[in-house]
């Protein structure tokens, strides 16, 4: 099965903290694409050398891209009033860009990594394939 990772999963590989052998091993083996949504993520935070990690990352991995953006941009907009009031200490900016991975993960069919449990709230609305790695 084809997987992505949140940010949070990219952000510990490429600080170290997760040797990438056992995040690729926690997707199931198969082959890791790469959000829009999380590089946009990673290359706002990213600086100095990381910057270069991050730009290399978005260059060799395939994007991973919901036949519809649109639809995805708009169900996230129906799916953010239901979810917002339970979960305001995300904020509601990171919690669009969580409701568009849970979305493309949706739409594509592919194994979505995080280590944010509100994602699994996220699930009771938005039916998708995810594995919490523990922190």
């Amino acid at each position: 099965m084809i997987a992505f990772f949140d940010t949070s999963i990219h952000v510990d590989v490429l600080s170290r903290r997760l040797p990438l052998d056992d995040a690729i091993r926690a997707a199931g083996g198969g082959p890791v694409r790469l959000s829009p949504v999380v590089a946009s993520e990673l290359l706002r935070g990213a600086r100095g050398s990381a910057l270069l990690r991050v730009e290399e990352l978005v260059k060799r991995l395939v994007p991973l891209e919901p036949s519809s953006w649109r639809r995805c941009w708009v169900e996230a907009g129906r799916l953010l009033p239901k979810v917002y009031q339970h979960h305001e200490h995300v904020g509601l900016a990171r919690l669009q860009n969580d409701a568009l991975l849970a979305l493309s993960a949706r739409y594509t069919g592919t194994l979505f990594l995080t280590r944010d449990t509100h994602f699994e709230t996220l699930r009771t609305y938005v039916p998708f394939a995810l594995r919490l790695l523990s922190a």
